[in-house]
């Protein structure tokens, strides 16, 4: 390969390499809930032992939290590219948006009850005020929306312990039951679909979207200010990736490791506390993007430097959307009665390993699938219901 190649290559690759890497991210921190816990994922029972606790340590420390705001930043970084700065865009993204919606809403009611599309077509929405909007500007908006959605974490922190302290017979109290663990067990496809609605209604729409949805909007006016600035392009700014991997590994990686270490013994004790479990969640939350970004940071160092070692992501990430409802109809078929049956009947160790061979598998699958086709299947379905009516 000529250096010229070589070039074109590493300024191409990085936006479809982070979200080839991203996917496994997600999958790793979905599969729980869709293996083990519908509601609680990775909790009591299932985090017991040493080998089973390390797994689920180094889950929350290295990817819970971690990689939807990569997915998001990434989400708002192909706003602006899909727009490229013409206002005359901006319908192409309501489209798009409201195309998204859509297939969420087919992505929640027959497959995953953490599905992110829907919410991610509405906040796409809701970004369109900022798309022609100087850096200047989305900095400041991003450390608004940021900073709310900070206080409302240590807010909710500070009254869920104040709740258990002094009120322990409310706040002991058990969340109503969605139902859908009993269907995975034993019961048909079509029975599982309402009490899957049931729970990404209280789950994404309701508490994931007070917890996580100020955070992913912040990453999503992020990634907008990324793409205009033109950090994952070529040359990078070597002096900029550097920092940001050294801030991450000094600040945001030995926070995480502790939070996750004390929920861990928190789940392994006799006595578990929801306060601690949801302290821990919620300063975990607040430090994520640091560690986040050391991510993107390691992985623009090696396109730079060693672009074989990544590249091969990359058919993954230019597939994302087909990719992203693969590994759900995977795991659907891997848990679900309806396949495999294997819902409650492998430990989280092993749940790990499913969740790399099925990103490996469709990794490998959009790698010979692009051999022969220009876009993923759904990417092309998306495509052809945006597209301007100008187009032929």
């Amino acid at each position: 390969m000529s250096s010229r190649e070589k070039a074109g290559v590493q300024r191409d690759i990085a936006p479809d390499v982070l979200r080839g890497f991203a996917l496994f991210g997600i999958l790793v921190v979905n599969i729980p809930f869709m293996a083990l816990s519908s509601e609680n994922g990775a909790r009591g029972e299932y985090v017991q032992g040493a080998l089973n606790g390390s797994v689920a340590l180094l889950m929350l420390a290295l990817f819970a939290g971690k990689f939807y705001l990569l997915f998001s930043f990434l989400f708002g970084f192909s706003s602006g590219y899909i727009v490229k700065n013409e206002r005359s865009n901006r319908w192409r993204w309501v489209r798009r948006c409201i195309v998204l919606m859509a297939l969420g809403g087919l992505h929640f009611t027959f497959l995953w009850h953490g599905d992110i599309l829907f919410m991610y077509g509405a906040f796409g929405l809701l970004l369109i005020p900022f798309l022609f909007r100087t850096d200047r500007t989305l900095k400041i908006w991003t450390r608004i929306i940021y900073s709310i959605s900070s206080t409302i974490l240590i807010v909710l922190g500070t009254l869920i312990y104040v709740a258990e302290r002094y009120f322990p017979e409310d706040s002991n109290a058990s969340l109503p039951e969605s139902g859908l663990d009993e269907v995975l067990r034993n019961s048909t496809f079509l029975a599982s679909i309402a009490p899957r609605v049931d729970l990404w209604v209280w789950g994404v729409l309701g508490a994931g979207l007070i917890l996580q949805g100020g955070f992913a909007f912040a990453a999503f006016l992020y990634g907008l200010r990324t793409q205009q600035s033109g950090f994952l392009k070529e040359p990078f700014d070597t002096q900029r990736i550097s920092r940001m991997i050294k801030n991450g590994l000094i600040f945001g990686l030995p926070i995480q490791v502790v939070c996750a270490t004390i929920a861990i013994r928190n789940e392994q004790s006799a006595d578990v506390s929801e306060a601690i479990h949801l302290a821990t969640l919620f300063l975990a939350f607040l430090t994520a993007p640091l560690l986040s970004m050391v991510y993107v940071g390691v992985i623009l160092k090696l396109i730079m430097t060693k672009p074989h070692l990544v590249a091969w992501m990359r058919p993954a990430g230019r597939m994302s959307l087909t990719v992203y409802i693969g590994e759900s109809v995977l795991a659907s078929l891997i848990f679900g009665p309806w396949g495999l049956g294997l819902f409650q009947k492998v430990e989280i160790w092993a749940v790990m390993l499913i969740a790399l061979a099925i990103w490996l598998l469709l990794v490998w699958a959009s790698t010979q699938w692009l051999k022969r086709y220009s876009q993923g299947p759904l990417e092309w379905v998306v495509h052809q219901l945006t597209r301007s009516r100008k187009a032929t």
